[in-house]
Parts: structure tokens; sequence; C-alpha cells
């Protein structure tokens, strides 16, 4: 009986949540004042390179490609633990957590998402902290570490990204998986066509 209780307080801890953030949102979290560091970083890094949060807590500093603007996961879902993907980067972000390293003297091997004891944060733990920090900012909603993958991806759809290139850059092996992800639907994929002439002329 203990050990049944033990599971459903964990699944209770950590549900799977189907809500997103709008970027004025993001912004609003990322812009308070007392925000700590690492708690920043650790939205950026589910964040920008759209990083499932059981990726993102096993990135170390190594991991970090600076010359090729990419974090290199070894433990991404649905691939061989030795099989290794590369997620892509902004300049910006790079620059911001190698500020966030120097600040704490991370070495190679250090986990970027480190505990209070300096080793691997636990992803229940990374839940609760992104939900506090959401109510902090006055944002009523009960988000989940998925969010910010959630989010990144339907801010990319929004700016014009095309969906093929958001299903590769959330490393879908099919995009409609990403459709079903976003809750993209066939008529939204027909209005898209209507903004296009015809390249084939019909008669």
């Amino acid at each position: 009986m203990k050990n049944v209780n033990a599971k459903k307080a964990k699944k209770e801890v950590t549900p799977y949540s189907k809500e997103w953030l709008k970027v004025s949102e993001l912004n609003q979290i990322l812009s308070m004042p007392d925000i700590d560091e690492k708690h920043e970083i650790w939205m950026l890094m589910m964040y920008i390179p759209a990083l499932r949060v059981s990726e993102a807590i096993n990135v170390r500093v190594r991991d970090i490609d600076i010359h090729g603007k990419c974090i290199e996961i070894w433990n991404a879902k649905g691939v061989d633990n030795k099989d290794l993907r590369k997620a892509p980067v902004t300049s910006d972000f790079l620059k911001r957590v190698n500020r966030y390293i120097q600040h704490n003297k991370l070495k190679d091997g250090d986990f970027i998402m480190f505990s209070n004891k300096s080793k691997q944060v636990n992803r229940s733990h990374v839940y609760v902290i992104v939900n506090e920090l959401c109510k902090k900012a006055g944002i009523n909603k009960k988000i989940g570490t998925h969010t910010f993958r959630r989010s990144r991806a339907q801010h990319l759809l929004d700016s014009g990204v095309p969906l093929i290139s958001v299903s590769r850059y959330l490393r879908h092996k099919n995009i409609e998986t990403t459709m079903h992800y976003l809750h993209y639907s066939i008529e939204d994929l027909q209005r898209e066509l209507l903004k296009y002439d015809e390249p084939m002329q019909m008669v």
C-alpha cells in the first residue's frame, strides 16, 4: 500500500499540462527583478532549444557546443542512448548560458540544471519551481515542464516558421505527431494554402 501511495503522489506532482505560455507571459516571468539566475536558465533550457525536461536535466557544460551553436543531447527520446542529437540554439542564448556557467564556476562535467547540492536537479523539483514562478508573476495557469517546449513550438509557428521545420525542431519522427502536439489540423493546413498562389495552372 505504501508503494502504491508513493507512486500516486509522484504522478500528482508532475501532471502533463496542455497549457502554453504567450510570449508576453514568458517575458513577464523572466523579467521579474528577483528571479534566481539558475531558475531563469532552467526555463530558457526548456524553451529555446525546446528540450524535454528529461533531456534538459541531463545536459552538462561539455554538451554546450558554442561553435556549432547547438546543444548535444545524449538521452533523447525515441533513440538509442548512444545516438547523438543536436538542438539548435541562438547566439544570445549561448552568451547567456556561458555567463551563467562563469558565474557558477561550472566545470565541463557539471550539469547545467543543478540542485543546491550541485547535483543533477530532479524533474519534479523543476515542475514545482516553474509553477511557483508562474504564480509569482501573476499568471493564472498551472503549467508543466513540457509547457516551455510546447510554447516554443507555438511561437515559432505563429512567427511564420513552416510546420515541417517546427516538426524537425521538435525532433518529432513525423509531422502528424507535431500536428497533434500543437492541435494543428487539416483545416489549418488548408487555410495556409489559401495564402499562396497555386503554381500549377489548371483549366
